[in-house]
């Protein structure tokens, strides 16, 4: 078997160790020099040894560490590295060439900068590249120009939230390490560069072609045509992009093998015509669509389909053997030989993996269905090409679905329908789009009339996106898997399409019934864990419970403001990853929308069992808009006060320490009344102080030795006028969790109070600095999580 493959698929053995050992840096980060002696000693040995001796394994081994060696170099970051800067938040003169620009649908630019150069009392000469954003709309820079402007330079944000989108690893692998932001008027001075250069040409095919766009449409259809020639998206708004997200047809706005078959198709035609001999044609046609991979800035997608098709056409008119998985492999190690980090990026992973299933998994499908429905035995050409539609579209999913799942959450099962439909919309719409930029480049007139066109027919697919991603149940929403859960679906997945053979069918059964058991015994073998996420919601609090028998809890929701819901942004997001649906206990601290703002969203889309607040009144909007929701939801509103007991189930129990409703009928601010709650769990104590001030701790501070607590969310974000002496001897807290927001107006939190926390020994953890803080108890001590 092993032969078989290594004859029709060799490059299998050299891509897939060199594969292995860029996953293993990435895991481990081993230095250089460790990869270079251990390939130069392999290498020695390869040529010391005889031919008799040589085999694939020493091949195999020579090119992991090649794959090792060479990521560790990609993400080597010694010397004068971007990642070394140190006067973060500062404004100072910066200077950087033009490598890429990004005009957005909202007026914004934005511009990666290579070879900076950043003034502090002289100027400093950087590696790795810069993100500029302008709030503003810019010139058409072009690749090289020099750009001078004065901002603070600073480094990407992380997850902020167990399973948010890592924005900084994300620009990592791109290669960018830093960002700066300009407000609008603030437009960088330029430098045009008179150097010629093939990114500076092609850059300037680009705006040529987008500019032939413009000339003939406008709006948003202007936009989808570049994006569906050029790859320009910025241009369509996040609406549309979130429509076709959810109708699973996103991928039609990414430039790959589509649009590479109609920039192939237009050459070859173009040089065939003009008779040019097949190998030179063959020579002309791969020059042109390297070109057009430089035309759409490098984008790995089209990167893959150009050197697939590359292959093909070299293959053809020399007439070698060709094998599709060859190709496929080959176009993979050629990518991540220039850039070992493409491997991480998201795009990378479903081209290749959306083609592999259209390969593979399109004729396992066939094969296992029945004579009846096989595209081969439908005799009305219309219905047997729309079958083999559906069954390339269904191939795709499957083969895309457990990544999809991993990054989205989420499966549009309506793309099995939308794609019937759009893929040959946009086939159309693209044919026309390169004949209109060719033919329109010659006479204007043609590019006018091929614009009326193709406003029409885009159009028809907007309204077509629309209506599929309305559909209710459109999509299926999943929880996030592991890298772990992520291999393991590939596996069960070749299995389910391998049934028919014997030992595959008999090993997949097997393998599901392993997992089966594992999953049916994990929750009663589990130790009885208490679990609590702080999460980061800026300027506000929002703390998560998951008691021992099953129960939840959230504890404040985070703010809502004209621009940012955090219980749509972030509190929402963080429930679907983990797949909760179900809130049992919604406990809103007091009325201020920084602690119940997120309420009125999670109300309307999670089920919540009840409500938990004091019995203050307030003319709040957001606490009426709050009522008002549950009235018409039947989520019952117990009121509590202090000296409530709840116990959560047999390991935990939540205490009610205040207001009492005595304090209620004299207090009259919002703050001092908020709802201090006590979690026990075993000899574990949590404290929940909302936002109470000295006045309360006052009354607060009756409760003396129950007041102990290991863990405690610091009140009112840690303000000068909070966290008393007298109150935290009474605490003694081990860890304090203070919920504030980044550079807030507020100045949160104040240097006395951390320093009165710090006199006591306690470790203070700051969302704005440390992000969220996850612990767990297991009712003896109390543990944080590293996520």
């Amino acid at each position: 078997m092993g032969k078989i493959w290594l004859q029709k698929i060799p490059l299998v053995f050299i891509c897939l160790p060199y594969l292995i050992g860029i996953v293993v840096n990435n895991w481990l980060l081993i230095p250089v020099i460790f990869w270079f002696c251990t390939l130069g000693f392999i290498f020695l040995l390869d040529v010391v040894l005889s031919k008799r001796f040589r085999s694939i394994w020493l091949i195999m081994s020579m090119m992991f560490l090649l794959g090792g060696m060479n990521h560790s170099v990609s993400v080597d970051t010694s010397g004068n590295h971007l990642t070394k800067f140190s006067r973060l938040d500062e404004p100072l003169p910066v200077m950087g060439e033009v490598k890429t620009v990004d005009k957005r649908a909202d007026g914004s630019t934005k511009i990666r900068l290579f070879n900076i150069h950043i003034r502090n009392g002289r100027w400093h000469h950087f590696t790795g590249d810069l993100l500029l954003t302008v709030r503003d709309s810019c010139p058409d820079y072009r690749y090289g120009d020099v750009l001078g402007f004065i901002g603070k330079v600073t480094f990407p944000t992380e997850a902020r939230n167990p399973g948010d989108f890592n924005y900084r690893r994300y620009l990592t692998n791109h290669s960018i390490y830093a960002t700066v932001y300009l407000n609008r008027g603030e437009i960088p001075l330029v430098v045009e560069s008179n150097r010629f250069h093939l990114r500076r040409f092609a850059n300037d095919v680009r705006l040529r072609i987008e500019r032939l766009i413009d000339a003939s449409m406008s709006g948003e259809q202007a936009g989808i045509l570049k994006a569906l020639i050029v790859g320009v998206r910025g241009e369509i708004s996040d609406e549309t992009v979130q429509a076709f997200v959810n109708s699973g047809v996103i991928h039609v706005l990414a430039v790959s093998g589509l649009h590479v078959s109609y920039v192939t198709l237009v050459f070859v035609v173009l040089f065939g015509f003009l008779r040019v001999p097949i190998k030179p044609k063959t020579v002309l046609v791969v020059i042109a669509l390297v070109f057009y991979v430089f035309v759409v800035d490098l984008r790995p997608s089209v990167m893959r389909a150009v050197i697939m098709a590359s292959m093909v056409l070299i293959s053809q008119a020399w007439e070698f053997r060709h094998n599709i998985y060859n190709t496929l492999i080959a176009a993979a190690f050629i990518q991540v030989l220039i850039n070992p980090l493409q491997l991480f990026d998201m795009g990378f992973q479903l081209s290749f993996a959306a083609v592999f299933s259209i390969i593979y998994i399109y004729k396992r499908l066939e094969f296992l269905l029945p004579d009846l429905i096989k595209p081969a035995s439908v005799k009305n050409p219309a219905m047997r090409r729309l079958n083999q539609m559906f069954l390339v579209s269904l191939a795709a999913n499957l083969g895309t679905m457990p990544i999809t799942i991993y990054y989205f959450n989420r499966i549009p099962i309506i793309s099995l329908i939308a794609n019937l439909f759009v893929i040959p919309l946009v086939g159309v719409i693209g044919g026309l789009g390169f004949a209109q930029v060719i033919l329109g480049a010659i006479w204007s007139p043609i590019n006018i009339a091929y614009g009326e066109v193709q406003m029409i027919l885009i159009w028809i697919l907007q309204k077509s996106i629309m209506i599929t991603s309305s559909v209710p149940h459109a999509s299926l929403i999943f929880s996030s898997i592991s890298l772990t859960g992520l291999v393991i679906s590939y596996f069960i997945l070749f299995g389910l399409l391998n049934f028919d053979k014997k030992h595959v069918g008999a090993a997949t059964t097997i393998g599901v019934l392993i997992l089966l058991n594992f999953w049916v015994w994990k929750e009663p073998l589990a130790k009885p864990t208490l679990r609590v996420t702080f999460l980061d919601v800026g300027q506000g609090d929002a703390a998560f419970v998951e008691f021992p028998g099953g129960k939840r809890m959230l504890i404040d929701t985070g703010d809502r403001t004209f621009r940012r819901d955090y219980g749509e942004l972030v509190v929402a997001p963080y429930f679907v990853r983990h797949g909760i649906k179900r809130i049992d206990i919604l406990s809103l601290s007091h009325p201020h929308s920084d602690h119940i703002g997120g309420a009125p969203y999670l109300l309307k889309h999670f089920t919540v069992g009840e409500i938990w607040e004091t019995e203050f009144e307030t003319k709040s909007y957001i606490f009426k808009e709050i009522h008002h929701i549950a009235d018409s939801l039947g989520v019952p509103i117990r009121h509590v006060r202090s000296g409530d007991c709840f116990p959560m189930d047999q390991f935990a129990t939540i205490y009610v320490l205040h207001p009492s409703k005595k304090y209620l009928r004299k207090e009259t601010t919002l703050n001092n009344s908020s709802c201090v709650l006590k979690l026990t769990h075993g000899a574990v104590d949590f404290l929940f102080t909302g936002d109470v001030e000295v006045h309360a701790e006052r009354r607060i501070r009756y409760w003396q030795d129950f007041l102990a607590s290991e863990i405690v969310k610091v009140p009112h974000h840690g303000s000068a006028t909070s966290s008393s002496s007298d109150l935290l001897a009474e605490i003694k807290p081990h860890i304090a969790l203070v919920s504030v927001g980044r550079n807030n107006k507020f100045k949160h939190p104040s240097d006395s109070t951390l320093a009165r926390y710090s006199a006591l020994g306690t470790t203070i953890h700051r969302t704005d600095k440390n992000r969220a803080l996850v612990i767990e108890s297991d009712g003896k001590r109390a543990k944080v999580v590293k996520w």
